[in-house]
């Protein structure tokens, strides 16, 4: 089977793509991977010196020549039929992952960097399956990983084109939240990069037209609704670790509670809550324990006239940073 190619590509040059590509196979490696890395797309390339042995194996009409050494070789090649990309292809049968630096017109997937001090909009070429880029405003419908995040998308590469890696290159992580003994333990998150990490979950609370309608109008007598169950979702935000057995204790910098009201036969109050921190692990849990404990409030304070209301639909819609990059539920 021919490796898996991916191109790394960029809308211009001096964004980085190599230095990426260089921080990126160790951690390929770590996956078990066996990783080519070639440049793309060059005009010439000045490696077969005329004069020198190995040009003159090419020039005798050897479609392979090169040099060698007890630990390494170097191997040039040409065709008459293939693109060089597609010839060297065929050579490393062997491999997993061929990795091409540059061409932007190739049909491969790619991967593509966007650094802000020089390209700051992306092209997003047919086929782009990923960004690389010190943006942290992108929003988009792929992933995006920070220019330091190539264990993330190491991983990336590896769980959307190997389904199955070896047992020794598994990662602690890859055991979630179970020892070795299968008993219970928190992920532990030492290791780690600090990096921009934010969750957006939502939720509702189904009613009777009547109940949405004293809520609108400050009539329940427990007093403001929105008011008191804002607050309760920032303070369940900040105890979700004393909460949820196996979630770390976190130093949130920011909570944000919206809530949308819809009338009619079928009312019902829709919840959203917004979580971000610096840190080494996620805020999902955070986010969707706020929206709970919002819609556990406002069902608390209508349940004197309402016990019918229904708690439902929680559930996450964004998330941005760590390994797994930029997720977004699709809108269905």
């Amino acid at each position: 089977m021919p490796p898996v190619m991916i191109n790394l590509v960029a809308a211009q040059s001096e964004t980085g793509k190599t230095t990426i590509l260089e921080k990126l196979l160790p951690e390929l490696k770590k996956h078990g991977l066996r990783v080519a890395a070639l440049k793309g797309h060059l005009q010439h390339y000045d490696l077969d010196l005329p004069g020198k042995d190995s040009w003159r194996f090419a020039r005798a009409g050897a479609e392979v020549a090169g040099m060698t050494t007890p630990d390494s070789y170097i191997l040039i090649g040409s065709s008459e039929t293939k693109s060089g990309i597609d010839a060297a292809a065929g050579l490393l049968q062997d491999l997993d992952l061929l990795i091409i630096e540059g061409n932007k017109k190739s049909e491969n997937p790619k991967i593509e960097v966007v650094r802000s001090a020089v390209n700051r909009e992306p092209l997003l070429l047919d086929n782009t399956i990923a960004v690389v880029s010190d943006r942290v405003d992108l929003n988009l419908d792929i992933p995006v990983f920070g220019l330091d995040e190539s264990a993330a998308l190491s991983d990336f590469i590896c769980e959307r084109y190997f389904v199955s890696r070896p047992e020794s290159a598994a990662s602690a992580d890859d055991l979630t939240h179970f020892d070795q003994a299968g008993r219970p333990r928190m992920v532990d998150v030492t290791a780690k990069r600090q990096t921009l990490r934010e969750a957006y979950a939502r939720g509702e609370i189904s009613m009777a037209p009547t109940t949405l309608a004293r809520i609108l109008a400050g009539s329940i007598a427990k007093g403001d609704i929105f008011g008191v169950a804002q607050v309760a979702a920032v303070m369940a935000v900040k105890e979700t670790g004393r909460l949820i057995p196996m979630a770390h204790p976190l130093g949130i910098s920011g909570v944000a509670v919206d809530f949308e009201t819809v009338e009619g036969k079928e009312a019902k109050v829709e919840i959203g809550v917004r979580v971000k921190l610096t840190g080494q692990t996620g805020v999902e849990m955070e986010a969707l324990t706020g929206v709970s404990v919002a819609a556990l409030t406002i069902y608390d304070m209508c349940k004197a006239i309402d016990k019918n209301m229904v708690i439902q639909n929680i559930r996450l819609v964004e998330k941005k940073g760590g390994r797994s990059g930029h997720y977004r539920r699709e809108q269905k």
